[in-house]
């Protein structure tokens, strides 16, 4: 992958996540990934199948913080994979239902890291992991562990 393809896959990342995750643009999403591309929310162990699914995903996200934000932090191109390390907010507004976790109204903040398996300039697979110990300690709905 040239330097100047490598810079354009970055740049196509960056305006994705602006335009998808904070601005709620969902169907932007189609000019990134794949129509059958595979997400895995590896926190949560849930694999969303086709662009539509991970749609739904997006969707869930921005429910339950309606005013949630991201900010990519630094992005890696490598051979048929990016990385991208990200940091995000927002306050609990709604239901994190496969949890089982009412509002609680708690803003919150966390970071992660996202892989993208590409063809070209499409996304085909992706992970995401991020520090859900640290949402749901921010949530209230586990203890903080006090430090030694």
């Amino acid at each position: 992958m040239s330097a100047q393809n490598s810079q354009a896959i970055a740049e196509q990342l960056r305006e994705y996540a602006d335009a998808v995750w904070n601005d709620g643009d969902i169907d932007v999403a189609g000019t990134f990934f794949a129509e059958d591309a595979v997400v895995h929310n590896e926190p949560q162990q849930n694999d969303y199948e086709g662009l539509d699914a991970f749609k739904g995903w997006v969707r869930e996200v921005r429910t339950t913080f309606p005013d949630f934000e991201v900010e990519t932090t630094s992005v890696i191109v490598g051979d048929g994979r990016v990385a991208s390390e990200w940091e995000a907010s927002g306050t609990h507004e709604g239901e994190m239902a496969e949890l089982d976790i009412p509002p609680t109204n708690n803003r919150v903040t966390w970071k992660g890291v996202t892989v993208y398996e590409m063809d070209g300039d499409e996304v085909t697979e992706a992970w995401w992991y991020y520090d859900m110990m640290g949402i749901l300690t921010q949530l209230d709905v586990i203890p903080e562990i006090p430090s030694a």
